[in-house]
């Protein structure tokens, strides 16, 4: 046995090791405040309770169209193992995240040797996006995963005299990949265009069948009842404003330019080392230079799927509306932009001998040492966003508001009759907060004919005036002070400044007046029947509690 087989593995161990701990010491608890996170567990609860692959948090229960199943199911096998609490949920992307570094490793050494595979990887694992996305529930480091185990196993493959089983395996984690983020097309694009450029037909046909027929059947899917897909989304000015419109073809131009310079003197180096600046915009122009130069090296040669996969992802991603824009949608070239950009480092230092070690051992402390700076950062971070949740409840590091929210909802959860729906700001949330109650966006109208249109449509009784943002100030609280004799007042939650969160009930239609207003522009609301409530369950508490169990898993029947 050489020394090359007990290096690579000994390196691949350290390579391991070093992402385990930097995620373990970055590692939060508490569960994050964006709505994706609280969609995939909700999406995960329907398949493990065997509703299917619905928006149960929605009153109208429709099929998802929209994020691709294999996450949620992943997370709907950990539920039906009696997984119920945020960090065990966190801890599947943290595991996933430690072995996304450990096949970076083994897909850049075959590629540039031992060594220069540990640093890639070590660079890798500390990268800010990376350390980042770890301790969220998303399905960014599993797809990313994916992603790498297909081309490694179809390079290893190849390498083989194209060995079936490896070839089945990278055909088959592409076709993950892709179920796993609809992103993953272009790797799906990237293999078919590879096994033709290597004339292997048959092997062709038979990918093309494994890849076409369950897209296809995923984009039949999309096309009936069910919410909006990226499809109808990327075509929109901004998907979060859909009154601004669309964009034509030629329209994609522009954005692929802008998102282009943001990418590169933004979210790249950003990505890579976490801080922002001028020196790290040239960092960035530097950075996609070398990978360019170290890109076209290995095209010219033999391109792989990988040669291929990057540019078509990297279309990709300009071509999408600039607010999905950000480092999150680096990390699947992020690996592979490293990798190239060493290729680049390479060729450029060969005739320098000895020197050639020195550039690249300062090379590596230039991305290194701000990569690891972040790091501590995100080290303090989380100790004190840990400390916030086991004190004031899973939300309270993101302020007094959003803790009002995951209280009233935790609240509500116990305290509505079954079959309740709610008009909420952030209703994936407080769907999981709630324990099922399901919700939905109240309008962004101040009208409030629009207002309690909506709200009879999905048979919604209540909405919550919170102070997750301005937003339920502006809408809901706008058509209250309208026809405020439409709502009733159910209780209060919080003694901040702002006075607290509010949970109004919406009366039947023919019980609604018009209410009185005051010269002062103020109302005054009735406090509505006990019938709003379930007789005995309102303990009068509505403190968010600090167990890190989920209430959507802690309470849904398996």
């Amino acid at each position: 046995m050489t020394m090359r087989g007990p290096l690579r593995w000994s390196l691949l161990a350290a390579a391991v090791a070093v992402a385990a701990g930097l995620v373990a010491w970055a590692f939060n608890p508490a569960p994050h405040s964006g709505g994706d996170n609280a969609a995939y567990l909700a999406l995960a609860d329907a398949l493990a309770n065997g509703r299917g692959y619905v928006d149960a948090y929605d009153p109208a229960d429709q099929p998802h169209t929209k994020y691709p199943p294999l996450f949620p199911a992943l997370l709907a096998g950990f539920a039906l193992l009696g997984a119920a609490t945020w960090p065990v949920f966190k801890g599947v992307v943290a595991v996933a995240t430690v072995l996304m570094v450990g096949f970076s490793f083994v897909w850049a050494e075959r590629r540039l040797g031992p060594w220069s595979a540990f640093a890639v990887a070590v660079l890798v694992a500390a990268a800010p996006a990376v350390v980042y996305y770890s301790h969220w529930i998303l399905s960014d480091p599993v797809f990313v995963l994916l992603i790498l185990v297909s081309l490694w196993a179809l390079e290893t493959g190849e390498a083989r005299s194209w060995h079936r089983g490896w070839i089945a395996l990278g055909l088959g984690a592409a076709l993950a990949a892709y179920f796993t983020r609809s992103a993953g097309l272009p790797l799906l694009i990237a293999v078919l265009g590879w096994l033709a450029l290597r004339r292997r037909f048959r092997t062709l046909a038979v990918a093309a069948a494994v890849f076409v027929l369950p897209a296809v059947a995923w984009w039949i899917r999309g096309r009936g009842e069910g919410v909006g897909d990226y499809v109808s989304e990327f075509w929109m000015v901004d998907p979060y404003q859909p009154g601004l419109g669309t964009v034509g073809v030629a329209g994609l131009a522009g954005r692929a330019v802008g998102n282009a310079v943001t990418y590169v003197t933004g979210h790249l180096p950003d990505a890579v080392v976490g801080a922002q600046g001028a020196w790290t915009m040239a960092l960035g122009i530097g950075l996609v230079v070398a990978v360019a130069w170290g890109w076209g090296a290995k095209i010219r040669k033999a391109p792989g799927a990988a040669e291929l996969f990057l540019p078509l992802y990297v279309a990709l991603i300009l071509v999408w509306p600039e607010v999905w824009g950000g480092d999150r949608f680096v990390l699947p070239v992020l690996p592979l932009c490293l990798v190239y950009g060493t290729v680049a480092l390479q060729g450029w230092t060969r005739r320098m001998g000895g020197g050639a070690r020195v550039v690249a051992a300062a090379a590596l402390v230039l991305l290194l040492l701000p990569a690891l700076g972040s790091w501590l950062g995100t080290v303090r971070d989380a100790r004190a966003c840990a400390s916030a949740a086991a004190t004031s409840g899973p939300f309270a590091c993101y302020g007094e508001g959003v803790a009002e929210f995951a209280g009233a909802a935790e609240w509500m959860g116990r305290t509505l009759p079954e079959g309740s729906a709610v008009m909420t700001r952030k209703p994936r949330i407080f769907y999981v907060m709630s324990g099922g109650v399901p919700s939905r966006t109240f309008p962004f109208d101040g009208d409030p004919d629009v207002q309690l249109d909506e709200a009879d449509a999905v048979g919604a009784r209540y909405v919550l005036l919170d102070r997750w943002d301005v937003q339920a100030s502006r809408f809901v609280g706008a058509a209250v002070r309208s026809r405020p004799g439409a709502f009733c007042f159910v209780r209060d939650f919080g003694a901040g400044s702002g006075g607290g969160a509010q949970l109004l009930g919406i009366l039947p239609k023919d019980e609604r007046g018009s209410g009185d207003v005051s010269r002062d522009g103020s109302v005054s609301i009735p406090r509505c029947p006990g019938s709003y409530v379930v007789e005995g369950a309102d303990d009068g508490g509505h403190a968010p509690a600090t167990s890190s169990l989920i209430p959507l898993f802690s309470r849904s029947p398996r």
